[in-house]
């Protein structure tokens, strides 16, 4: 009995540093958790290819009745697009659309749709849209006509 006192005397003194020590030993094991924590999980977006600067499309295209002709461009940063076309004629009419993605689609399935620029149906003219970073089409359209048609096209970007 009188050792069991003995040892309870002893360990009472010891008290406010045994506290102190596991005190700190849970401040740091708080600390080390909390600094070697996992890295967050980071999603990372497909990156937009950059079409060059320079001829999209250059030449004669054939657009069959009833038809068009679309091409895709994405970009990663503000662009101007520059293209002029003529089919020769005029009475031979086409129309030229720069769209969006989603506007592009709309289009194609005769919704509304806002597209980028339009020319409406004419025999030759002029686009120069400047476009921000995405996805776009440039769409020559020969749906309203019941014949092919002879377009020279030119299209770059700068």
């Amino acid at each position: 009995m009188f050792q069991k006192l003995q040892t309870e005397k002893y360990l009472w003194g010891w008290r406010w540093p045994i506290i102190i020590v596991v005190v700190l030993l849970l401040l740091l094991g708080i600390q080390i958790l909390r600094v070697n924590r996992p890295p967050p999980v980071l999603t990372t977006t497909r990156p937009v290819p950059y079409s060059t600067p320079g001829l999209l499309v250059s030449g004669d295209l054939v657009i069959p009745e009833r038809d068009f002709y679309a091409r895709e461009i994405d970009l990663n940063r503000k662009t101007a697009l520059f293209g002029s076309f003529m089919t020769g004629n005029i009475k031979s009419r086409v129309s030229v659309l720069v769209l969006d993605s989603k506007s592009f689609e709309r289009w194609k399935s005769n919704s509304d749709y806002r597209p980028v620029t339009e020319t409406g149906y004419v025999p030759g003219g002029k686009v120069s849209p400047v476009l921000e970073p995405g996805s776009y089409f440039i769409v020559i359209d020969n749906r309203s006509n019941d014949s092919s048609r002879n377009v020279r096209v030119e299209f770059k970007l700068e």
